[in-house]
């Protein structure tokens, strides 16, 4: 008769030297238990937290997008930006006060309203970037001067529509508005490049996307 000793559903055997086997088949650790251990393979759950990790990082890269774009170019709102054509000359001379400026002219368009301008410059030798804001204005001081303090901080800082003490407020077809670097914090060299990028702050939109080269 089966053994009292011998698992249910399994028979136990006995051999010649007097010892208990468990039945043909039945190895140890083996059977069904064995198989829903540890070792069993992930089921679809297991990748859930995977999946949400990668999620959360992609929304926290979208929101410090966001968060950088308000921070260079301030927060901006829908609505019809002004059309407008500027060039620009940028002078490698060191004479003051017309030494080392960087000139912009309003070539036609939309009249510029200058209290909602920013500009965003970018010199490639030195890697100095700034942005200006805070138009019109009487000095360079730090409230209009976000990142590089390169720029003359006196009253030949500014000049033209972008100086408080000569402009109406308003930047119009032949008018000229210009910067001036300040010699020592910055001194340009015939042939340096300068970005210049002109945002309109209400929209958000870029105005004008300009490269100018240095002349002595």
């Amino acid at each position: 008769m089966p053994d009292s000793r011998a698992p249910v559903g399994v028979t136990a055997r006995s051999s010649p030297d007097g010892h208990e086997h468990p039945a043909a088949g039945q190895e140890a650790g083996t059977g069904p238990r064995a198989a829903a251990g540890p070792e069993a393979g992930p089921g679809p759950r297991a990748t859930s937290p995977v999946v949400g990790v990668v999620v959360l990082v992609g929304v926290t890269l979208v929101l410090a997008g966001v968060a950088g774009a308000v921070l260079a170019f301030g927060e901006a709102t829908a609505g019809p930006a002004p059309q407008v054509r500027l060039t620009a000359t940028l002078s490698a001379t060191d004479g003051w006060p017309d030494g080392q400026r960087l000139r912009l002219v309003h070539g036609g368009g939309d009249a510029l309203a200058v209290a909602d301008l920013a500009l965003v410059v970018d010199v490639a030798r030195t890697d100095d970037h700034a942005r200006l804001s805070g138009f019109p204005t009487r000095r360079l001081g730090d409230d209009e001067v976000r990142g590089a303090d390169v720029f003359d901080s006196g009253y030949a800082g500014v000049d033209g529509e972008l100086d408080a003490a000569h402009t109406d407020g308003e930047w119009t077809g032949g008018e000229a508005a210009s910067v001036r670097f300040a010699q020592g914090d910055l001194d340009l060299r015939a042939g340096d490049r300068v970005g210049v990028r002109v945002v309109h702050r209400p929209t958000g939109a870029l105005l004008a996307r300009l490269r100018v080269r240095a002349r002595a």
